[in-house]
């Protein structure tokens, strides 16, 4: 597939050294996208809680945007500056938190959410889904102000092997999402969606019902992979 590496592209991400961030970068440029513009949030620690699985890499490590932008002399701007989208083709979520209302622009915010939206939405979504005997996957999706619900651009579940167990599944599940990303033209062009039905947003997993995740995971393994294989 033949590449627009002239569009331009905002990333919103943090003030803050950030892996999510600095692997859609780095696909990106392999792709030969060099016309990008950071858009950045700054981070607030989120709450420390106790968990028995950590379902995605450590986010906070790596290099910071400055590093990018000193290497490619890509610009920088404040997700609070009145125009910090101003001449953008299309803005790709990698590290944000919440976005405020006052920012969101109808069909321009492209999100990466780790669940298979309507059916899965909300935080903690691949543990939630293994937990609710759910497909696994990821959701490329314009934002708009309700969590989880903007218009859906492409879906991929996540590609399950007999040989996986929790860890191998959940790296390979949060690679797909980097792909979707750095792959967005051609999510674009080849639409994949899924009919499902329509959920509530989850809220992150309480460690009791993490532990019975956990202890349902070959089962769900079972079910899924002999599902995918038909």
């Amino acid at each position: 597939m033949k590449y627009d590496t002239k569009l331009k592209i905002g990333i919103i991400t943090y003030d803050v050294p950030h892996k999510k961030t600095q692997n859609v970068v780095n696909g990106l440029i392999k792709k030969g996208y060099l016309n990008i513009r950071f858009i950045i949030n700054k981070f607030k620690p989120f709450k420390k809680r106790n968990v028995l699985f950590d379902h995605r890499p450590n986010q906070i490590k790596g290099l910071n945007y400055s590093s990018f932008c000193k290497k490619y002399h890509f610009k920088s701007t404040s997700l609070n500056k009145v125009n910090c989208y101003s001449n953008l083709d299309l803005v790709l979520i990698c590290g944000s938190g919440i976005i405020t209302n006052n920012k969101i622009e109808r069909r321009l915010l492209i999100n990466c959410h780790s669940g298979l939206i309507p059916e899965t939405r909300g935080l903690d979504s691949f543990k939630w889904a293994i937990y609710k005997n759910k497909l696994v996957g990821n959701t490329l999706h314009f934002i708009d102000h309700k969590p989880d619900l903007g218009k859906i651009i492409s879906q991929s579940k996540t590609s399950l092997l007999q040989k996986d167990d929790l860890y191998l599944f959940s790296r390979r599940h949060y690679m797909e999402e980097i792909n979707m990303l750095v792959n967005f033209e051609e999510n674009i062009k080849n639409k994949n969606i899924i009919k499902l039905n329509k959920n509530k947003p989850t809220m992150r997993m309480p460690i009791k019902i993490e532990r019975k995740m956990i202890e349902k995971f070959d089962n769900w393994k079972s079910k899924f992979i002999k599902i995918q294989n038909d």
